[in-house]
């Protein structure tokens, strides 16, 4: 919704935008208000909202602003006394509806997660602890500037959400296992809220743990908060230099993960996944569904297939992983950038819980995790991964078109080959841009894929790809960068 210059427009996970030129006081009331328009509309009797928020510039108060406007409304308001994760803020909306015994309950989390320093964000969580699906953010965004915001702080109820949190996670693992555990972990929260919570829950165990970058900063020492391998080098650095067992990472607001082996090698999350989800089946002797976004990888389907368990694919956006898991029995959900979902807790990802299972993982088999990885990829394959984006410029004739999304397709599907880096074209799959399965039709998942999805938002086209060695992943991506009209390598 746009007024005044001012666009409102949530995203994928939210609205975010700069500080003090899009996401102002103003502004935030302003979607506040909507919220609780939105509220008042669908829910006829009480109400009550869980607000929490991370440790960027000024989250604190442009929670406060979100606590007020609400109380404003009528609506009562449980606000965070501290910073905390946004899992810890989703799965609070589901503990509080539950210990309440209340018919409404919404979430909202004041976090611009992994985005730059200049940047914040405004996320809504449903009653069951998942993020707003399209139906609902536009639904509110239909509200936007309709009334004025509201202002008042009669029922603002301040309370620690993270005891509840800790409680919930550490029944989700052996804490018994962990308390015994002599692990010296290295962990990189990012300047993030995930410093106070890893070190919590394992405050009483064994394991030693060296924290870097520790202490909350808004400017995040100069690098976006993604736990991704460019910055992760001074973990990288740590594991070394300490021989450690682990290197762990959580992003700003600690939903997703980055993991580097004791051997300082960094995992992408193509060998992450398949690792949670090998031991969760294997060992654990858990059962459900297996679903991951379109961009994670071949080793899950492999390893479902071995396990005898269902899989699916969906389009990227762990919005579409969290919709089944509120509908089917799903034992793990993930996706490309290092969120991870799991079965009995609630429909969203958690850094914290994940980075968890590594730990009782380690522990559990006795064994280094580089050897788990290796003993893994021997029995399902190897696991090379990349990504380049590739902007496109005017000259591109799709883009003198509507619909650019859907012209880039057009236009990719006109180009396929029938080999790609030497590998047949065996399938395509087209439900979020064009997902090429390549080689050897006995080999579950291909024996390696090339994707190509168009941005929907900009003139962009993300080209992923996962194969057997380094080189074939090089060679797909120059393949890529052909079919779309870039000639360079």
């Amino acid at each position: 919704m746009k007024r005044k210059n001012v666009e409102i427009k949530f995203g994928t996970d939210g609205w975010r935008g700069i500080i003090a030129k899009d996401f102002t006081f103003e502004n935030v009331r302003m979607v506040t208000q909507a919220v609780a328009d939105y509220l008042k509309k669908k829910v006829s009797d009480f109400q009550k909202v869980v607000v929490g928020y991370d440790t960027r510039f000024l989250s604190d108060k442009f929670a406060m602003a979100v606590a007020r406007v609400l109380c404003g409304n009528g609506i009562k308001v449980i606000l965070s006394s501290c910073a905390l994760s946004s899992p810890a803020l989703s799965y609070s909306v589901v503990n509080e509806m539950n210990e309440m015994n209340e018919k409404a309950g919404l979430g909202i989390m004041i976090t611009a997660s992994h985005n730059p320093p200049n940047f914040n964000g405004l996320k809504i969580k449903t009653e069951f602890g998942a993020s707003a699906d399209k139906a609902i953010t536009e639904e509110i965004e239909h509200y936007l500037f309709r009334n004025k915001p509201k202002d008042s702080n009669g029922k603002i109820e301040v309370k620690d959400l993270i005891p509840a949190y800790f409680k919930k996670v550490k029944s989700l693992v052996n804490m018994e296992l962990l308390r015994n555990a002599r692990l010296k972990i290295i962990y990189d929260p990012m300047f993030g809220v995930g410093s106070g919570l890893l070190p919590g829950i394992l405050k009483n165990t064994k394991c030693k743990m060296f924290s870097i970058h520790s202490n909350p900063d808004p400017l995040f020492g100069g690098i976006n908060p993604e736990p991704i391998k460019k910055n992760l080098k001074d973990l990288i650095k740590e594991v070394v230099k300490k021989k450690a067992d682990i290197g762990i990472a959580t992003d700003g607001d600690a939903d997703r993960i980055g993991l580097v082996d004791d051997t300082g090698r960094y995992l992408t999350p193509h060998q992450v996944f398949p690792l949670i989800l090998s031991y969760l089946t294997e060992v654990k002797g858990l059962k459900g569904k297996v679903v991951q976004t379109i961009s994670l990888g071949y080793l899950g389907e492999r390893i479902a297939h071995q396990y005898g368990l269902s899989f699916q694919e969906v389009p990227v956006g762990f919005k579409y992983v969290a919709c089944l898991m509120q509908t089917h029995n799903v034992l793990i959900g993930g996706e490309e950038s290092g969120g991870f979902g799991y079965k009995g807790y609630i429909p969203e990802r958690d850094g914290i819980l994940s980075l968890l299972f590594f730990l009782e993982m380690i522990a559990k088999k006795k064994k280094k995790l580089s050897c788990i990885l290796n003993e893994l990829e021997q029995k399902f394959g190897k696991s090379y991964y990349d990504r380049v984006d590739i902007k496109i410029n005017q000259s591109v004739k799709v883009l003198k078109c509507q619909g650019i999304k859907e012209k880039i397709n057009s236009v990719i599907i006109k180009k396929v080959p029938k080999r790609i880096a030497g590998m047949k074209v065996r399938e395509i799959r087209t439900y979020d841009g064009m997902k090429f399965i390549l080689g050897s039709s006995n080999i579950i998942g291909g024996e390696a894929w090339l994707l190509l999805r168009p941005s929907g938002t900009e003139p962009l086209v993300r080209i992923y790809a996962e194969a057997n060695s380094p080189v074939k992943v090089r060679e797909m991506l120059k393949a890529g960068k052909q079919m779309i009209g870039r000639r360079q390598a």
